[in-house]
């Protein structure tokens, strides 16, 4: 009986030791493509700001940042998170069907709203900057939402080389072009059709996959049914809060430049996007840690396996930790180094604003992943309440610095709202990643 037992629990400590590798393996294999394909996108979209800020004015520099600060969280809110739905939704508790008539017609209500305020001059920007950005983020929407269904059936390969491909072709071309023309239009215009072509192979791909794994496969006939269209609007009610977290957590970076544009003008915002954009070195890091991780903690839920839950966890906000310290130290080492190579010496002259994002980057990626460990389990509200908080104290710390300290204030205001929602993150998180696994040994 005792050496049964003994034998018993050795099999099984050895058999949990096996698994726990083999998820630390898939984690870091899928981390890894993820970051490669992260990597490839962000050095695209920040290869766009170095050319305007080296071959153009500083004032269309700061119309396109403007765009972007305007757009990006416009569409995160539009988007409802459901690439982070469509992996944890192991059930299947809405169609695939309903997931993508609920992006589309977010996206084409999110449009038509930007348009209208251009044309009835809410927003002051040339309608073709605006439209060119429009149309990128559109294409990038649906990209994203095809690349999240490989990911749920774990084929991130596909979804790496689809992005890591697309940013690759954007690169050579904008640089092509920008040697060819010193249209500014016309470099928009190659970053644009870049996206839509990558949008209609990437559809491609996910409606392969559908047909490998999915009983039914994708069928266009049901987007626009009764059912497609209820079920879009059941969704928007139940993660409304998710959309207005993204928003909100989004407006970290951007808040700072429409602040610096009301504040200073256009050319501030733009100097200090380009100062900024480096937090995205860590944001890829970290980004690419938490896409690879959230099946992984999804289905630690669904197992009831609290324990290794929380051990993931940690592990996360460790490699967090160690990231934003890095950047840190790189910033404060070569950070001047780097403003005057890749942009102009009047943008490296505010070198000290770098060293305050980056320590702002810093405490943000320690509980980003508290964040991404509250999608995986749906308790999403809380998110866009510590968000929310997080966004006030940065509005009204920068309306308050950035007239005294102009760039240098805008990060300080930035730091001091991660400051408040890392303390909210640590009070909160064990509260309600308790209250979802409670939920789930309630569910039948």
């Amino acid at each position: 009986m005792f050496w049964g037992g003994l034998t018993w629990y050795s099999f099984n400590l050895a058999s949990k030791q096996k698994n726990n590798k083999e998820v630390s393996k898939s984690i870091a294999k899928n981390t890894v493509l993820t970051l490669v394909a992260n990597i490839s996108l962000a050095a695209s979209n920040w290869l766009i700001l170095v050319i305007i800020a080296k071959q153009f004015s500083d004032h269309l520099l700061g119309l396109f940042v403007f765009a972007l600060s305007i757009c990006s969280p416009a569409f995160l809110f539009a988007s409802f998170k459901i690439r982070t739905l469509l992996v944890v939704d192991t059930k299947w508790q809405f169609r695939f069907e309903d997931y993508a008539t609920a992006r589309l017609l977010s996206n084409a209500f999110v449009t038509l709203v930007l348009i209208s305020a251009v044309l009835v001059n809410l927003i002051h920007l040339p309608l073709y900057v605006l439209a060119l950005v429009i149309i990128y983020k559109l294409c990038d929407a649906w990209s994203e939402f095809c690349q999240s269904y490989m990911r749920r059936v774990f084929n991130y390969r596909a979804a790496s080389i689809s992005l890591t491909s697309r940013s690759g072709l954007t690169m050579i071309l904008v640089l092509a072009f920008s040697v060819l023309s010193d249209s500014f239009e016309v470099l928009l215009l190659v970053w644009c059709v870049t996206a839509v072509v990558f949008a209609l192979i990437d559809n491609f791909l996910m409606l392969q996959l559908t047909k490998k794994h999915e009983t039914t496969t994708f069928n266009y006939a049901l987007l626009i049914d009764r059912q497609a269209f209820s079920n879009a609007f059941k969704l928007y009610r139940k993660y409304l809060t998710v959309a207005c977290a993204l928003a909100i957590s989004s407006l970290f970076v951007y808040l700072p430049n429409l602040l610096l544009s009301y504040q200073l003008g256009l050319q501030a915002a733009g100097q200090f996007a380009a100062i900024s954009y480096f937090l995205v070195a860590g944001g890829i890091l970290v980004n690419s840690v938490s896409q690879a991780s959230t099946p992984n903690l999804a289905r630690l839920l669904k197992n009831d396996n609290y324990p290794d839950f929380i051990q993931l966890v940690k592990k996360m906000c460790l490699v967090g930790l160690c990231i934003g310290f890095a950047g840190l130290i790189t910033s404060f080492l070569l950070g001047e180094y780097f403003l005057k190579l890749f942009y102009t010496a009047e943008i490296a002259s505010h070198y000290p604003t770098l060293n305050w994002v980056m320590l702002a980057a810093a405490v943000r990626y320690i509980y980003i992943f508290l964040g991404t460990s509250l999608a995986a389990v749906q308790q999403f509200h809380i998110q866009t309440k510590i968000y929310s908080v997080g966004l006030v104290t940065m509005f009204f710390s920068g309306f308050l610095l950035i007239e005294k300290h102009g760039l240098v204030g805008a990060a300080q205001a930035m730091l001091i709202a991660t400051l408040v929602e890392l303390l909210l993150f640590s009070l909160l998180s064990k509260k309600y990643w308790h209250l979802a696994f409670d939920k789930n040994k309630e569910a039948p």
